[in-house]
């Protein structure tokens, strides 16, 4: 089973061997200042998006490859039938990938720890994503953490 992880500066999916045949790749190094954003879903079917790109799509069994959206790519490496999916958004040009999605036995911890690694890089703080509100005119907060005034 494909699983997310941490490793210096640096976020990476790791395949087991079976899976790196069926997507027809290595595993996946993303730079953790990439990271826009980090959810913890439960339903695996929202994690793709687009068209079905090289890899292998049967639904409610595996979804592994990648997928085409609107100019960009996913990577996704999902077992639904082995619990929750972990989605990472990045930003736009920095990295391969516009979102890599894999399943996680434990998604709320597995994102937990993305989202702390991500902190400690200098990247979004931990529980916010970029594109959440609520923090002001181009996310800068105030010195009691609401948003701020320009």
């Amino acid at each position: 089973m494909a699983r997310l992880t941490v490793r210096a500066e640096e976020l990476v999916v790791r395949l087991s061997w079976w899976e790196k045949i069926v997507a027809r790749r290595r595993n996946v190094h993303l730079p953790l200042e990439a990271v826009e954003s980090v959810e913890a879903d439960p339903s695996w079917w929202r994690a793709l998006r687009g068209s079905p790109g090289r890899g292998v799509w049967i639904p409610d069994v595996l979804c592994l490859g990648v997928r085409e959206v609107a100019g960009a790519k996913d990577f996704v490496a999902l077992r639904p039938r082995l619990g929750g999916v972990v989605s990472v958004e990045l930003r736009p040009m920095s990295a391969a990938f516009a979102r890599v999605a894999v399943s996680d036995r434990v998604p709320d911890g597995t994102a937990a720890t993305v989202r702390t690694a991500v902190s400690r890089a200098g990247g979004v703080p931990p529980g916010r994503s970029g594109r959440e509100p609520g923090g002001g005119p181009s996310g800068i907060e105030g010195p009691d953490g609401g948003p701020g005034s320009m």
